[in-house]
Order: C-alpha cells, then sequence, then structure tokens
C-alpha cells in the first residue's frame, strides 16, 4: 500500500470518529475533545502509532498571600497517558475504540 494511500485511510477512520485531522511531514495528527478529556492521535506512513489522552482535573482556586499580597491561588492538574504501537489503518478504527473506552 502506497504512503498517500495509507494516509488517506487513516485519515476517513479519524474523521469518521468525529476527530479534527491534519497532515505534519511526519504523518498525520488528529485531535477530538471533550470536557476534561483530548483524545490526540500521531500516524506515520509506517504505521507507526501514537494514541494519547490528556485528562484535566477541575480548577482549585482559593484566596491567599503571597509575601504578603493578597491574590487568588490556581491549581489545575494534568494527567497524560499514550501508548505505542504500529498498525495498519484498516486496524486503526478498532484500536481507538479500544483507547478511548
Amino acid at each position: 500500500m502506497s504512503t498517500k494511500v495509507a494516509l488517506e485511510e487513516a485519515r476517513k477512520v479519524l474523521e469518521a470518529l468525529d476527530y479534527e485531522v491534519w497532515e505534519t511531514e511526519d504523518g498525520l495528527e488528529a485531535e477530538r475533545r471533550q470536557v476534561g478529556l483530548v483524545y490526540r492521535v500521531y500516524y506515520a506512513p509506517s504505521g507507526d502509532l501514537k494514541l494519547e489522552k490528556v485528562r484535566t482535573k477541575p480548577e482549585e482556586i482559593r484566596e491567599a498571600l503571597l509575601a504578603d499580597h493578597p491574590g487568588q491561588f490556581v491549581r489545575q492538574e494534568e494527567v497524560r497517558e499514550s501508548f505505542f504501537t504500529a498498525c495498519k489503518p484498516s486496524e486503526l478504527l478498532e484500536l481507538l475504540k479500544a483507547w478511548e473506552a
């Protein structure tokens, strides 16, 4: 399968799952956002795949003093998970559904 065909098949799968997809010099990148959660996909023509989830916890805001200056302390935490593998474009749908489950 040619590089162009592989990337086009991968693009179709990603767009069918409501990912925003764009091309880079290394292949495809895609992203889908939900409240407090971002899914990212990096797919190379060679079949190398990186799946990433970024979960954002709710902000913690409280009044505070810093060197006797009143202000607000804001804390937001992220949890980042990644999975690396290689796959054919035809296997991408199954992998994405499992990753998002």
